[in-house]
């Protein structure tokens, strides 16, 4: 449901040539560039139609989305507020589009702020509903989200989506008979939907006794359904580091930072897999780039804290340990601690 807006206009092109018609020409070509997912092509013909029309608000628009498909999102917000601000402030695709800028660049504020405009235009719009828990969810509120995406759901009956994102709240909120129930309703609206079967995978996961086996076949389910989501390369990396599988774990672990660089998870992953090689030093920068990201990420600090014991560096081991999502206090590697 998280879709952005690129706008198509029929233009008659007339024999004097004005501006304008220099302006639709050079709209036209971008549009082909990004039919053709030429994202650097479509920018510079879009900016070559808002150079001959700078009130074509359909080419700052699309400018935006060209921005935002490669990964240009502070580009796209400023593409998009320039038709808010200057041009048409009732210009709901550009709007629409700009919480999606927001969200992605993380400033949940200001996406939240486009949603209430929205939310008075369109009451019953289930996007809205639908964005603010993604919203929610990246600003780990999870009760909120699935609030959020409940609503979504009463305006969108039969939609294996929204139930998929609810499930994924419960799981965050560790009620895994709920997320699980919510799954299997998903799948019997849409067994195609590959994030039932990675949410199955993190839940098998994440049991005190996992079956890696079962998580990795829900996991290799999602990849047969979306063969290319780096998100779902990095889960059956972690599935491979816990099993010893260190090559097949390796080659995961490069598709997915080359596919999502900026994942915390993906560097957390690659820190363990040079730990389990007595890389210590790598693994440590691997950790601290991961932190960068995100330093809420499971079992980063854990494994980071090993390495350093491993190096002997019990001072600096003991200070991130204490940072650790989980309680090493009971961990046997680190009973000798007396800072835990």
């Amino acid at each position: 449901m998280k879709r952005v807006s690129l706008l198509f206009l029929l233009f008659i092109l007339f024999s004097c040539d004005s501006d304008q018609d220099k302006a639709g020409r050079f709209f036209l070509k971008a549009n082909e560039a990004m039919a053709k997912g030429d994202h650097t092509e479509a920018i510079r013909l879009y900016t070559e139609a808002i150079g001959k029309d700078d009130q074509m608000k359909e080419a700052w628009n699309n400018r935006g989305v060209a921005n935002y498909r490669a990964k240009r999102y502070v580009e796209a917000i400023n593409d998009y507020t320039q038709v808010l601000l200057q041009i048409d402030p009732d210009f709901v695709d550009a709007r629409r589009n700009r919480v999606n800028a927001y969200l992605d660049a993380g400033r949940y504020e200001k996406a939240m702020e486009d949603l209430d405009v929205l939310e008075e235009l369109y009451p019953d719009s289930a996007f809205v509903d639908f964005t603010r828990g993604l919203v929610f969810h990246e600003m780990k509120a999870f009760q909120s989200s699935i609030d959020a995406f409940s609503q979504a759901k009463s305006k969108s009956d039969n939609d294996a989506e929204i139930l998929i994102n609810i499930a994924n709240g419960y799981f965050m909120l560790k009620d895994m008979d709920r997320a699980i129930q919510l799954l299997e309703e998903a799948k019997s609206l849409d067994s195609t939907e590959p994030n039932i079967y990675n949410t199955l995978a993190l839940i098998e996961i994440s049991k005190p006794t996992p079956d890696y086996s079962i998580a990795l076949e829900n996991v290799n389910q999602a990849l047969k359904l979306e063969s290319n989501n780096p998100f779902f390369f990095n889960n059956r990396a972690f599935i491979y580091l816990m099993t010893e599988e260190l090559m097949k774990a390796q080659e995961d672990i490069r598709l997915a930072i080359m596919g999502a660089p900026e994942n915390a998870w993906a560097y957390r992953n690659r820190g363990i897999l040079l730990y389990k090689r007595e890389d210590y030093a790598a693994a440590i920068r691997n950790f601290q780039l991961a932190e960068d990201y995100d330093a809420k990420v499971p079992l980063m600090h854990k494994y980071w804290a090993f390495s350093l014991l491993a190096q002997g560096n019990e001072s600096d081991a003991c200070e991130v340990a204490k940072r650790a999502m989980e309680d090493l206090s009971s961990d046997d590697d680190f009973k000798k601690l007396s800072c835990l």
